[in-house]
């Protein structure tokens, strides 16, 4: 049969098209050092009776792997499409212990990266089915504790992973179940089936101090309002070491406005008690300065917290009444006066906080003896009072500001 000779063309332009593309493809393969991808990738083979080989031929090989796997990282930038499942090829066969604790690292890193360069989340998708699978499969702990921390990095496309973390949290070793508790920190509501978890583990009295703070750092974040009492009462307890009382505290904070008043009264108590350590009452200065509804049952214990004897409670707190002075109604009185008095304070800071919550709370609840001592300030001998009082002094009478 004789073939027409437009076909022929035809024919031939696609072999061309074909050994083009296979030249190309061959030109654009990454080099690192000297070495093409497809080099550094063969170092990555197990010698099929590495059974077999004494200690040093063992180490000697796993040396030649962690080298392809560093090369293969180095190369990330050239976005290329083989990197990833090579270092998977790694994590998932390799019979040493490090190798694989080395490739689940890398592919973290990698994926993040091209997924950062890329605008696309494909690659962190990937590398999150795998760390996954690790986590569920591999007989190494620490490569477990890897695979969970790395699933923390991957959030939201780790959220499949989620059932595999509560699991993991659930294990005697502290390592993989700190690391599983904070990947579910990271993945926040969206991690909501794990709540009952960590808040058995928040009550365990026999659990580490490490794993009880992320678990109440985990509910915070999770904004499980049936943590509530279990946080409560380790921040309440003078026995309890300052390690779980101040992430219970924080953890109370990250929940807003899910606490509200219920609490907020007892956490100002707890706040003008003498007896409570330095750190934890700048926390919980923290905690009522986190959301209004917080702050404002605990006023009657804010105005004796702005005696503190530490600068930083002062200054918080003054901030929060900043934000709750319409709500004051017929104690507003009270708690401007003492926030007056806090402008003659020995600390800058504090002078500084009393007059930006003057400001905050604006025209409206202003009047003659406030406008005046702003005024006075304006004078003031720091140049920070001076700048900071200008500005306030604007709002006070309704001036716009530059």
């Amino acid at each position: 049969m004789v073939v027409p000779k437009h076909f022929k063309a035809v024919a031939a332009l696609l072999i061309l098209g074909m050994l083009t593309h296979a030249l190309m493809a061959f030109q654009e393969e990454p080099v690192f050092q000297g070495k093409k991808f497809s080099e550094w990738e063969a170092m990555l083979k197990v010698d099929s009776n590495y059974s077999k080989l004494s200690d040093a031929e063992k180490e000697k090989s796993a040396r030649s792997r962690r080298a392809g796997l560093i090369a293969l990282e180095l190369m990330a930038n050239s976005l290329d499409k083989r990197i990833l499942p090579s270092m998977v090829l790694v994590l998932k066969n390799d019979p040493e212990e490090k190798l694989r604790e080395t490739a689940a690292l890398s592919l973290t890193r990698v994926a993040l990266k091209m997924s950062e360069k890329t605008k696309s989340s494909s690659a962190r998708q990937y590398a999150a089915e795998v760390l996954k699978e690790s986590l569920e499969k591999d007989k190494s702990i620490r490569v477990k504790e890897i695979a969970a921390s790395s699933l923390g990095k991957m959030v939201p496309e780790s959220a499949p992973a989620i059932p595999a973390l509560i699991l993991a949290m659930k294990q005697k070793d502290t390592g993989l179940r700190v690391a599983a508790v904070d990947a579910l920190r990271r993945l926040g509501p969206e991690a909501k089936d794990a709540a009952p978890d960590l808040r058995a583990l928040a009550s365990d009295s026999t659990a580490d101090i490490i794993s009880k703070s992320f678990a109440f750092l985990a509910l915070g974040n999770l904004k499980d309002g049936a943590a509530i009492p279990v946080l409560l009462q380790t921040v309440q307890d003078a026995k309890m070491p300052l390690e779980l009382r101040l992430p219970a505290a924080n953890a109370i904070s990250m929940m807003g406005g899910e606490a509200g008043g219920l609490i907020a009264e007892k956490l100002g108590l707890l706040l003008i008690d003498e007896g409570t350590p330095k750190d934890l009452k700048i926390a919980l200065s923290i905690t009522l300065d986190s959301q209004e509804s917080f702050a404002y049952p605990a006023w009657k214990s804010m105005v004796p917290a702005l005696k503190d004897r530490d600068a930083a409670v002062r200054s918080i707190i003054l901030h929060c009444l900043g934000s709750i002075g319409a709500k004051l109604q017929k104690d507003f009185k009270v708690v401007q006066v003492a926030v007056l008095g806090c402008v003659n304070d020995s600390a800058l800071e504090v002078r500084l906080a009393a007059v930006e919550t003057l400001g905050r709370w604006g025209p409206e609840l202003s009047d003659d003896e406030v406008v005046k001592k702003v005024e006075s300030l304006t004078k003031d001998t720091a140049k920070e009072m001076r700048e900071t009082a200008a500005t306030v002094l604007k709002r006070l009478k309704g001036t716009p500001s530059n």
